[in-house]
């Protein structure tokens, strides 16, 4: 089975469609790592398209604070994305508004993808932590037993990789057993998929990025597929009409800051 992970999607609906598009034909099954909305100008329209195509979807930061229930301050948001989230709210459906609050908030383990992990952030804390540095990789890989967690949040493709080794103790017979975690920050590869090596001493944390709200210097989309015969995994970009979010946006009268990154990718 293929299955096409998107990631951040922000309501960025001309940035979805691309995807989709570019995706067509290439994938078995669709996984959501959360943030449907926020920032973007259409989250009836992208929530929507999860709700018709992806198979499992799970809760992200802006998706609960969308739904303003308990554990989430909106005012912990910077200003642009504050006022992103309560623009949202006034403009939810209530059938959308009733799938994004029957998301999963805790990690979840696809049923027919044994050894996979999904969740938004962390599965230490699935909503809010970010994974940025290989420090906090190593402390979620203690979080989880499975081969491969998938992740979101950062808005930043990369792939963390935990080792268990041996190493003998100087002067005598016995050795002793070291843990480390190291991070590869995803670029375009031009060979295609990579080989997932997993096994007892070794471990992945992916992040896909973010399809409507890069953060990696990099404006174009990103998403990711997952060959589960193969153990595969292959990340891409594409290009979008930013431009057109980006009118969307001031008809919305959102914050311009919000506009204006979309063409950076920060």
């Amino acid at each position: 089975m293929r299955v096409l992970i998107l990631s951040d999607i922000h309501a960025n609906l001309a940035a979805l469609e691309t995807v989709l598009g570019d995706a067509d034909g290439q994938y078995d099954a669709l996984w959501c790592l959360g943030d449907v909305v926020g920032y973007g100008p259409k989250p009836n329209e992208c929530i929507a398209l999860m709700r018709e195509r992806a198979s499992l979807c799970v809760m992200g930061n802006h998706d609960w604070a969308v739904l303003n229930k308990p554990g989430i301050n909106v005012d912990d948001f910077n200003p642009q994305a504050r006022h992103a989230v309560l623009w949202t709210r006034e403009q939810l459906s209530e059938e959308n508004r009733i799938y994004l609050a029957g998301l999963p908030f805790m990690p979840v383990q696809p049923p027919d993808a044994p050894g996979i992990l999904v969740t938004h952030a962390s599965p230490r804390e699935p909503v809010w932590e970010y994974i940025l540095t290989p420090t906090i990789a190593l402390e979620n890989f203690q979080a989880f037993d499975d081969a491969i967690c998938f992740v979101g949040h950062t808005h930043k493709p990369a792939i963390f990789r935990w080792h268990r080794f041996a190493s003998f103790v100087e002067g005598g017979d016995s050795y002793e057993m070291h843990e480390m975690a190291t991070v590869d920050y995803l670029q375009q590869r031009s060979e295609g998929p990579v080989e997932l090596a997993t096994s007892p001493d070794q471990r992945l944390i992916i992040n896909p990025g973010s399809v409507g709200q890069p953060r990696d210097n990099d404006a174009r989309a990103a998403y990711g597929i997952l060959d589960l015969n193969r153990m595969t995994w292959q990340h891409l970009r594409i290009p979008y009409p930013i431009e057109l979010t980006q009118s969307q946006m001031r008809a919305a009268r959102l914050p311009k800051r919000l506009v204006d990154r979309l063409s950076f990718g920060w």
